[in-house]
């Protein structure tokens, strides 16, 4: 079974390091939503197990491979809206059959936000609360949380324009502050680890991960 995970967010501080490498060495790398490896593999790594996603208007269709584990994190409060037909929506949008993907249930949705405190949270923050119900070992890279930066890594430049300026609007449907602080106190107790840190203390030890 594998014995750590990645989870890596799509927030412009991804290509501020070039921690691909690293990236790689886990066992499992999940990665969020429109992410792109592409062109990026210096910073991003290559290496993609889990494609976590929440089935959104603006997601994506792509080419998934046989190894790689889609995880559908609708919330709660669309699932309540949308009902069974939540799941016709989810194949269309994503492109995939039933039984090709794994869709996260309204009791584990609920669950989530019960633990946290947050309603409707973002993918990000909802992948990472997956990740530390089926693993030991977490770690992360790329969070934002639309805080630090508005943008994420692999935005064209025209809607960082857009964005910046505040013509678009990102993150407005959620608890952004409130997410970023249950993030860094899952860091702080020790739940989570930051990619960062982690290569950090490498380097101080003169060795790499594993």
């Amino acid at each position: 079974m594998p014995e750590s995970i990645i989870v890596i967010g799509n927030g412009a501080s991804l290509i501020s390091e070039k921690y691909g490498k690293h990236i790689d060495m886990f066992d499992l790398v999940g990665r969020i939503n429109n992410y792109q490896t592409d062109a990026y593999e210096d910073y991003s790594g290559k290496n993609t197990n889990i494609w976590f996603n929440g089935a959104n208007q603006g997601l994506k269709k792509r080419e998934v491979s046989k190894n790689t584990k889609v995880v559908v994190l609708v919330p709660l409060s669309e699932q309540l809206r949308k009902g069974a037909a939540i799941f016709p929506r989810v194949e269309k949008r994503l492109g995939l059959s039933a039984g090709d993907y794994e869709f996260c249930s309204m009791a584990e949705m609920k669950e989530i936000e019960n633990m946290s405190g947050i309603v409707r949270p973002t993918t990000g923050f909802n992948a990472i609360m997956w990740a530390l119900k089926h693993y030991d070992d977490v770690t992360i890279h790329g969070f934002d949380f639309f805080i630090d930066s508005k943008t994420h890594y692999n935005d064209p430049a025209w809607k960082r324009w857009l964005i910046e300026k505040g013509f678009i609007i990102k993150g407005g449907k959620h608890s952004l502050e409130l997410e970023k602080d249950y993030v860094e106190n899952l860091i702080k107790i020790g739940k989570v680890k930051l990619l960062r840190n982690l290569v950090e203390s490498q380097k101080a030890n003169g060795k790499g991960r594993g």
